[in-house]
């Protein structure tokens, strides 16, 4: 199982979702990023400590250009490419610049799907909801490819 490098704005689906557990599931290690981890609020901050995740700041500084935390996660993707990290984001200008340097994403609908695909979860249409009801944001192009990807 790889290791997946998280970014603020997952983070907060997998809490709202109660999914945040899963992580250890579908991945050996999960990496917040220092800044990412400042930038949660105490809630999530006291869940990412009780799974363990281990905190780290990376020692690359190719991305300078994005916020503090899609910074440090896409730096910190870089200094974990070797060992096949993925980086678990929701920000389409990071999942841009990471493929661009060949770097893994899977976002937090890919992560629904795969609990689903691997009957972790009963429904991830349920999830989408739960993120309905708590006033975030939905794009209908990847909530339509991961229920196409689910069948539900």
């Amino acid at each position: 199982m790889p290791i997946v490098i998280c970014d603020t704005s997952s983070l907060s689906k997998l809490f709202i979702t109660e999914t945040l557990g899963n992580l250890p599931e579908l991945f050996n290690q999960v990496i917040i990023p220092r800044a990412v981890y400042q930038e949660c609020m105490p809630a999530l901050c006291e869940q990412i400590d009780k799974f363990g995740f281990l905190v780290e700041t990376p020692k690359s500084k190719v991305f300078v250009q994005f916020g503090a935390g899609e910074r440090e996660a896409l730096n910190l993707a870089i200094d974990k490419e070797a060992i096949g990290a993925f980086l678990l984001t929701d920000d389409r200008k990071a999942i841009n610049a990471a493929s661009r340097i060949g770097i893994r994403t899977i976002t937090a609908f890919d992560f629904f799907a795969a609990l689903k695909l691997s009957n972790r979860i009963s429904s991830a249409k349920l999830l989408v909801e739960k993120l309905k009801n708590a006033g975030e944001g939905i794009n209908g192009a990847e909530l339509q490819r991961m229920l196409e990807k689910t069948g539900e």
